[in-house]
């Protein structure tokens, strides 16, 4: 099947600069894009890519049409689509201007990118509660008074309990997977190599109580100015400055690496 949606790609790539004029009876025509975009065939059906035939995505973030709110780590999971140099709007296509660069693509309003980790061209694996896959039809609008109540709810059905843990503990979903995280929902880390002892910077440690004591893969280990702090799995966990909103996972950026969540059997919302 993977080679199949292969070869069906390889001709949606062919044919993503111009209108489909292969679609079929019924079927909406494929809109034109510009040439550093393309339409990939994937398991979640037509998506915008990039020239190489990543999927691209837009975000919940970006609540303003031809703004960009993902700069520095964010950009580095999350790089922008950049226009070439005398590129021109046309069409539903705009131009976003970015203090960071060249300017980049927005379809509809919104600024598109691509997900850093996803390793395979037509593919889609980036999806979680702040990112969503550019389909092309139907295409995700801009909905910026939903966005408030969205969060809400995403949070609270795409977070789980987790068995033997510390209070506070979750697993929540990232764009990696299934995390552990904080009760706001913020993914916790392993350091960088070479941060330990000490990490600072982006890394704040996740604090234990004075009185902590283990549970089941989970230690409490003394830092260097002998305050505690919770480890799973002998590894010391740490918070990072880069996440804002919950489910994000930006700092794998710096180096960091998201912990996986054991088996979960509930949301946190279930009674």
């Amino acid at each position: 099947m993977r080679h199949l949606a292969r070869a069906l790609a390889l001709t949606a790539l062919a044919l993503g600069w111009s209108v489909d004029a292969g679609a079929q009876p019924g079927q909406a025509a494929r809109p034109a894009t510009p040439s550093e975009i393309t339409i990939g065939s994937t398991p979640v059906g037509p998506v915008f890519a990039d020239a190489e035939g990543y999927t691209l995505y837009v975000t919940r973030r970006d609540t303003d049409p031809d703004v960009s709110t993902c700069f520095d780590a964010c950009a580095s999971v999350w790089p922008p689509v950049r226009a070439s140099v005398g590129a021109e709007p046309f069409g539903e296509w705009s131009l976003v201007q970015r203090k960071d660069g060249a300017p980049q693509w927005a379809y509809r309003g919104r600024p598109l990118y691509r997900y850093r980790w996803e390793e395979e061209t037509d593919w889609a694996i980036g999806q979680g509660n702040l990112w969503l896959f550019a389909t092309v039809d139907p295409f995700p609008e801009r909905s910026p008074r939903r966005r408030s109540s969205y969060l809400r709810t995403a949070a609270r059905q795409t977070r789980f309990a987790v068995e033997a843990a510390p209070p506070g503990i979750v697993a929540e979903t990232t764009p990696l997977g299934l995390a552990l995280a904080d009760a706001r929902g913020m993914p916790l880390y392993v350091a960088p190599a070479g941060c330990e002892p000490g990490c600072g910077g982006s890394w704040t440690p996740l604090r234990a109580p004075a009185a902590a004591v283990p549970v089941g893969d989970w230690s409490v280990v003394a830092r260097e100015d002998g305050r505690p702090q919770w480890a799973y799995k002998g590894q010391p966990l740490y918070r990072c400055a880069a996440d804002v909103l919950a489910g994000e996972a930006n700092c794998v950026a710096e180096g960091g690496r998201i912990v996986e969540a054991p088996p979960v059997s509930r949301s946190v919302s279930e009674p």
